[in-house]
């Protein structure tokens, strides 16, 4: 059993040191189909997907809250958001231009970004309503935050990346945003 083991453990490295393979050029890291471009957009989508849906879970359980347990789940889902901001899109960011073209459509790249801090800014906001345990300013904000949540639910997915679904997926991100800045 022990051989097993340390012949299973060993192997990947004798893998490795056997290989023949360069590192990649500068040409074969902007290749598209590259590993390296599948690994930025994977984690784009999944970290963005990921941010939309806990923002929506936050919103959706704010316009629901009845007592005080819901308001000290809400507060826990809400310190978990703002200490959790994915890594991720301050990368996206610095990626090759022609990287961030093919994972975001250049005309939505700005008013994601842009999203994504208004979002924090209006969940930082929403604390502060959950800290003093108001509950009639949620009440207030049910019908806002029911809204917000149904243009989550229509945001959430990868339309970002098309250029025909580019001014529906704009539309939809700008009535976000004019909603949480009142």
């Amino acid at each position: 059993m022990k051989k097993v083991f340390f012949l299973a453990f060993l192997l990947p490295f004798f893998l490795i040191s056997c290989t023949t393979n360069k590192v990649p050029t500068e040409s074969k890291l902007l290749d598209l189909s590259s590993k390296y471009y599948g690994y930025v957009y994977g984690t784009f989508n999944h970290d963005y997907s990921v941010r939309l849906f806990e923002f929506g879970q936050i919103i959706k359980k704010a316009s629901e809250v009845k007592n005080e347990r819901d308001i000290d789940y809400l507060k826990g889902r809400i310190d978990a958001f703002l200490l959790g901001r994915p890594g991720s899109f301050g990368k996206i960011v610095s990626v090759n231009k022609e990287y961030l073209d093919k994972i975001i459509t250049p005309e939505l790249q700005q008013p994601i970004f842009n999203l994504l801090d208004v979002m924090e800014l209006y969940i930082s906001n929403l604390e502060k309503i959950v800290e003093e345990r108001n509950f009639q300013k949620l009440k207030q904000l049910q019908e806002e935050l029911k809204e917000l949540y149904q243009l989550e639910r229509t945001i959430n997915d990868n339309r970002y990346s098309n250029p025909q679904d580019k001014e529906m997926y704009l539309a939809a991100i700008q009535k976000m945003v004019k909603i949480m800045k009142k």
